[in-house]
């Protein structure tokens, strides 16, 4: 796993991410099984951190323990190796207009034949949810492509919204709450070393 940090700590192993989107499920008479989506969902990530400082990390936790955070969104491994962004490196935008709920949106700027792959994680300038990217986006010779993403869109994006994709260049930066089950303080573990526990964040929607 490539190094991400939450607060200035290195985050670790063990690393959980997980999408919850809750669903109702019920069984009709005939057992047959109904499941419905709710429609919402948010990102969810458990993790460890390194502590550095632990005065400095104690005093920032209780005093801004309900606030939001921001973090760099890790993005997902495939055999040791954070997934790529593709072949594309170029500037990309928003083609025309889409409204929320669109699981589908078209983008332009890049590269002929370039990708944005499967399994990233992307966002768009005008608003904060992270969405990833569910097939790998191939351009056209026009350097047109679609992109498909999950969720679908919460909010309508304009014609030129700016596409935030690319490694470095483009942080793609979750804005999350600390979930409130979490310890506000510290485990000293002998006395020396210490720890913040597993931190659980919810994104902020």
């Amino acid at each position: 796993m490539a190094a991400y940090y939450y607060q200035g700590q290195q985050i670790v192993t063990p690393f959980r991410l997980s999408s919850n989107e809750p669903v109702f499920s019920a069984d009709s008479i005939s057992l047959k099984v109904r499941r419905v989506k709710q429609g919402a969902q948010r990102w969810e990530l458990e993790f460890n951190t390194i502590m550095t400082d632990p005065a400095d990390t104690f005093a920032d936790m209780i005093t801004n323990f309900h606030n939001t955070v921001t973090l760099e969104m890790p993005q997902l491994n495939t055999r040791g190796e954070t997934i790529s962004q593709g072949t594309c490196n170029t500037l990309v935008s928003v083609s025309t207009a889409h409204s929320a709920n669109d699981s589908t949106v078209t983008i332009d700027g890049m590269g002929i034949s370039t990708t944005i792959k499967k399994g990233r994680f992307v966002k768009f300038s005008n608003h904060d949810k992270v969405y990833l990217v569910t097939a790998t986006s191939t351009a056209s010779g026009l350097g047109v492509a679609t992109l498909n993403i999950y969720p679908s869109l919460r909010t309508e994006v304009p014609n030129d919204t700016q596409l935030l994709y690319r490694d470095g260049t483009d942080a793609i930066t979750l804005t999350a709450f600390r979930d409130i089950s979490n310890s506000q303080g510290i485990i000293y573990t002998d006395g020396i070393l210490s720890e913040m526990g597993t931190i659980s964040i919810i994104e902020a929607l």
